[in-house]
């Protein structure tokens, strides 16, 4: 990345570690940066949201709808500001972004049943560069076709980003590029810098949206939601649990769909599901049906006294919390197993994972049944980067470690916006004022959904 190497040597230019949150997982971290708040106020803990019901766990992939808290598209509306942002976790639909009309154009992220924008209008338009070469995700790995399509979907999702920010109004805009963590899961080598070639096209299209960025804005912030870590291997934490007789996993996670109102039997789902070809056709079928379809997983308590919707996020069934907890605690390479309560804080803290697994090597933790440990891997590290430049970044304090929510107070300020009113980030003007975005948010919510105007929201 020649241009942002080059920035980065320059005077004026601000450079710190930015420490993830725990774990420093996508959603919770981006969220977190995006609001200035904590994952106890803004509610998204993993890529999962999970409820847990009398008999049963119940998870779906987190949506727009699950968010607590506006992130700064939304705050810079509420302002009369122009706004965009794009691949922002748990945007999608992209509707349910509380903006004002006409100031927001909002492109929803990757983990969803589609990429839409919002306002659709704008979708024939722009939606090609988003959802060209989406399969790199699904191949990660360092097969050359798989760095391939990583890389064009980069080059792509560049080109449609910088149309956007040339031919619309903004203010602030907030733009996450994936690409740069796909090509690195799965290729320690890449991490180590023990074989960086296959990577540059990747991040070489990130340098150069960086560089015709600059044109455009007055301050730039370029940050990482979490850094990159070499693992020796990566502990299994399901095969653990299932030793203790925590979980069965022999069993097939019951899905639950509901297709124009009409629920699809399980057993009917678990037959397509054992038939690949079969199960593609569905997928498209489904989706051309209802295009915004998000199913639910249901696991009896019978059959799971723990789930572990994404790696070392921990949920136990009702009055097995200490079982497995002493569980966690036994598996060999786990340094600490942490509360969820006694992280975040906020209104939304119940939501939280009962407990957070945290590994000697951080943060290497997988989700594996069938063995105790993987082979040699890469996994997400807790600190990342933090650089700042521009004519404004003078005149505020800095920090050499940014916390996410620093990140946010820090972006908000820089904009000119007052301050969030309840923001856990630390405050880098002397002299500011507040604003209390999130009772002016929650009034906007109330309206659209008197107006009918609210998209439908899963359960």
């Amino acid at each position: 990345m020649p241009f942002l190497r080059s920035k980065v040597s320059e005077g004026g230019t601000r450079k710190a570690i930015m420490r993830s949150t725990i774990p420093p997982w996508t959603p919770l971290a981006w969220n977190s940066i995006a609001s200035g708040v904590n994952p106890g106020k803004h509610g998204v803990f993993s890529f999962h949201k999970v409820r847990k019901l009398e008999d049963k766990f119940v998870t779906r992939l987190v949506t727009g709808h699950d968010i607590k808290y506006p992130r700064i598209h939304e705050m810079a509306t509420l302002l009369g500001l122009n706004a965009i942002a794009v691949n922002l976790p748990a945007s999608y639909p992209p509707e349910s972004s509380i903006c004002h009309p006409g100031k927001c154009v909002v492109v929803n992220d990757w983990a969803a049943p589609n990429i839409r924008i919002y306002p659709k209008e704008l979708e024939r338009k722009y939606v090609h560069y988003f959802t060209t070469s989406l399969e790199g995700l699904k191949l990660k790995g360092s097969s050359p076709s798989a760095i391939e399509s990583i890389a064009k979907r980069a080059q792509q999702f560049s080109e449609g980003v910088l149309n956007l920010l040339t031919n619309h109004d903004w203010d602030v805009a907030f733009l996450i590029f994936s690409e740069t963590d796909w090509v690195m899961h799965d290729n320690p080598e890449f991490v180590a810098g023990e074989k960086l070639e296959p990577t540059t096209k990747v991040f070489n299209a990130v340098d150069e949206f960086i560089r015709k960025s600059c044109n455009l804005a007055d301050n730039v912030v370029i940050v990482s939601d979490h850094g990159f870590n070499v693992c020796p291997y990566m502990i299994n934490i399901p095969f653990f649990l299932e030793r203790e007789g925590l979980i069965d996993i022999t069993f097939d996670e019951g899905i639950e769909l509901k297709i124009m109102g009409m629920r699809v039997p399980p057993k009917l789902i678990k037959f397509v599901k054992r038939r690949r070809r079969l199960a593609v056709l569905a997928h498209k079928i489904v989706g051309a049906v209802r295009k915004d379809f998000m199913h639910d997983r249901h696991v009896p308590y019978s059959k799971a006294k723990a789930i572990m919707p994404d790696a070392g996020i921990i949920y136990c069934a009702p009055g097995y919390e200490d079982e497995v907890l002493a569980a966690l605690r036994k598996i060999p390479g786990i340094r600490e197993v942490i509360r969820g309560s006694d992280i975040y804080w906020g209104p939304y803290v119940h939501d939280a994972p009962d407990f957070i697994v945290v590994p000697n090597n951080d943060y290497c933790v997988s989700v594996g049944k069938d063995k105790p440990k993987t082979q040699r891997n890469a996994a997400h590290h807790r600190d990342g980067i933090m650089i700042a430049w521009g004519k404004d970044v003078s005149k505020l304090s800095w920090k050499d470690v940014f916390e996410p929510w620093d990140v946010g107070t820090y972006v908000i300020a820089l904009a000119g916006m007052p301050i969030p009113k309840n923001a856990d980030g630390f405050i880098p003007v002397k002299e500011y004022k507040t604003y209390n975005y999130l009772v002016k948010w929650r009034i906007a919510k109330k309206a659209r959904r008197i107006r009918g105007e609210n998209y439908r929201s899963p359960s």
